[in-house]
């Protein structure tokens, strides 16, 4: 049997400036992602995203595996 050690939740898929969506106690929230990290969680790394959510109007810790893309940045995209 095969074992991935690799970071549960862990993708390249997540940027900064991310907009996404998840639902928290049956109720959908929308939020930007901030920062992206990895955290020792029950022996194990999980990846979390932190995002600044619309609805509370403040950060959280959502895991990433929970997370879907509503609308990807454009890091190419310049301001004027």
């Amino acid at each position: 049997m095969n074992i991935n050690n690799d970071c549960f939740g862990g993708s390249l898929k997540f940027n900064v400036g991310d907009v996404v969506c998840w639902t928290n106690i049956g109720k959908k929230m929308t939020g930007v992602i901030s920062g992206i990290e990895n955290k020792l969680v029950g022996g194990r790394i999980v990846a979390f995203a932190s995002v600044y959510c619309f609805e509370t109007k403040s950060n959280c810790d959502v895991i990433s595996l929970n997370l879907k893309i509503v609308s990807k940045s454009d890091a190419i995209q310049q301001e004027n």
